[in-house]
């Protein structure tokens, strides 16, 4: 004899406490998964492994995935971004000062946390300089403004940027301008915008400038930061200073000077500058040169 079951109807049961923080927890290990990754990736120093590094971290979430997934704990996620960021650029600072994830890694954060301001500043800073991206450091504090349209600092940023290391002066001032209009604009930013519709790339000028921004900042890496593009700065006018000295000693005797000491001996320069690394200035085939290497400068 059959008899008919009727299945007993499933009463929807209470999550448990870790399905709530579960998406958060997913997303925490993940990075760190990825930085753990990379860490044994830059201590094992195989191309090979680099390059399977690279394709590895093509699967590694995109801002966009990360929102999505971390859904109400972005501020967490954000936060947990924010460190990995500091200590990812500290890492690379202190080794090999190789950033090749550092774009990626601030994208992830600001797309978590969109107005988070200081991840702009910072990541954009460090991504024209010491990552050497200055492009790709302008793409994304053009997507800062966009979410951000009545910051100063982001446009700011941009300027700075465009002024400094792409001599892009027009672009420059009219960043500055847009900044000087934001409320509570910083109080230079009328007279940046001048400097850059005159184009005035000089040293001394550059030098207030990174003097500005390093009174401005709380930021120990990027105080730090200023400090090394300050030293840089003083290497490069003590350069060129002893560089056109050598110009017109070869103009005026025909011929190239021994030594730096000669174009001292000679008048052509009152002193031998300090190089501001700790090495020492030398000739080399009627160019002047340090010898310190660019990767030991800061």
């Amino acid at each position: 004899m059959l008899t008919e079951v009727t299945p007993r109807a499933c009463v929807p049961g209470r999550a448990g406490p870790l399905a709530s923080i579960l998406p958060a927890v997913l997303i925490v290990w993940g990075f760190v998964g990825a930085y753990l990754l990379q860490l044994s990736i830059d201590r094992a120093g195989e191309s090979r492994a680099r390059e399977k590094a690279v394709e590895e971290m093509a699967y590694f979430p995109s801002g966009r995935f990360a929102r999505e997934a971390s859904i109400e704990f972005q501020s967490l996620a954000a936060d947990f971004i924010w460190l990995r960021g500091i200590q990812y650029y500290g890492y690379h600072l202190m080794s090999d000062r190789k950033y090749e994830w550092l774009g990626h890694v601030f994208d992830i954060l600001t797309s978590l946390d969109p107005r988070f301001i200081g991840a702009y500043h910072f990541g954009a800073i460090t991504l024209a300089w010491d990552a050497g991206k200055p492009h790709e450091a302008i793409d994304f504090l053009t997507r800062g403004m966009k979410a951000n349209p009545l910051s100063w600092q982001i446009p700011f940023d941009a300027g700075f940027i465009c002024y400094m290391l792409l001599h892009d002066y027009g672009r420059a001032s009219t960043f500055f301008e847009v900044a000087s209009k934001m409320p509570n604009a910083w109080f230079i930013l009328g007279r940046w915008a001048a400097i850059a519709k005159a184009k005035a790339g000089d040293y001394q000028t550059a030098r207030e400038m990174w003097l500005d921004i390093l009174k401005g900042t709380e930021n120990r890496a990027l105080k730090a930061l200023v400090v090394r593009q300050l030293k840089n700065l003083d290497l490069s006018e003590a350069t060129d200073r002893l560089q056109k000295a050598v110009h017109r000693f070869q103009e005026d005797r025909l011929r190239l000077p021994a030594d730096l000491r000669e174009l001292l001996d000679s008048g052509y320069v009152d002193r031998i500058p300090e190089e501001p690394f700790g090495g020492r200035f030398y000739l080399m085939e009627g160019k002047v040169l340090t010898t310190t290497p660019p990767n030991q400068r800061g």
